[in-house]
């Protein structure tokens, strides 16, 4: 990555699918800058704001002048991974993320699609199910991967990838959630938090953990899974600091 490289994040002002994005951007040292859609115009201008009509997207602004476009959020997460040297050192690094990462893109799509995002009625047993299966199989696949590696607070290697990063913001909005510290907590996954706790001190992102900004895009969310009587509190997903 070139120091003159400077970046713009299109999105909203809520955490949603950029949750990792922005905490790669933040880890990786990036000049970065939010672009804040406002919610309530988007489906007017979508078709003619984007590719594909949806955000994120992701400007990339190079010292030769060449401008990136990236949409979709899985695609702005492997270029900022692959660009920050967070996709592993060898073959075997590279395919051992991968791996974790499939890991955790499982769990989330459950999460997204059966408990936080689901129909009202749908919520309840998603969260049940949650709780009694997919994340206790969740954190015992993790705790053996970081255990193998060392118990040294990274899946891969000695350095922070992808699937650290991912993991951290995954288990932000799950701990955030009423009852799941009875299943996810430090004694039943003392290494994924370690894990978070080592993502979430990096100081770049430590700082924007703590900004007006992130604050209140926790809030937004808040509000959402109220609507759906869903408590959520998302200081307790806080656990640096």
């Amino acid at each position: 990555m070139s120091p003159s490289t400077k970046y713009q994040l299109h999105y909203f002002g809520h955490h949603g699918v950029a949750m990792t994005i922005r905490a790669l951007l933040c880890l990786g040292g990036a000049d970065w800058a939010p672009k804040v859609e406002i919610f309530e115009g988007w489906a007017t201008i979508k078709h003619s704001s984007s590719p594909f009509g949806t955000l994120p997207i992701l400007n990339v602004f190079k010292e030769s002048g060449e401008v990136l476009e990236i949409p979709e959020s899985l695609a702005i997460e492997r270029y900022l991974a692959k660009t920050f040297g967070m996709v592993g050192s060898t073959e075997a690094e590279q395919i051992q993320v991968d791996v974790v990462l499939s890991l955790h893109t499982s769990l989330s799509a459950f999460w997204i699609h059966r408990v936080l995002r689901a129909a009202a009625e749908v919520t309840p047993k998603g969260h049940v199910e949650l709780k009694a299966s997919k994340l206790p199989t969740w954190i015992a696949n993790c705790e053996k991967v970081v255990m193998k590696n060392g118990s040294n607070g990274h899946f891969v290697g000695d350095k922070f990838t992808y699937a650290d990063v991912y993991a951290s913001t995954l288990m932000d909005t799950i701990l955030a959630a009423e009852g799941v510290e009875d299943v996810l907590n430090e004694k039943t996954a003392p290494n994924l938090f370690a894990v978070k706790r080592k993502v979430d001190s990096h100081p770049s992102y430590l700082a924007f953990r703590k900004s007006d900004e992130f604050s209140g895009m926790s809030r937004l969310l808040e509000a959402y899974a109220s609507r759906k009587h869903f408590p959520f509190d998302m200081k307790k997903s806080h656990i640096v600091g």
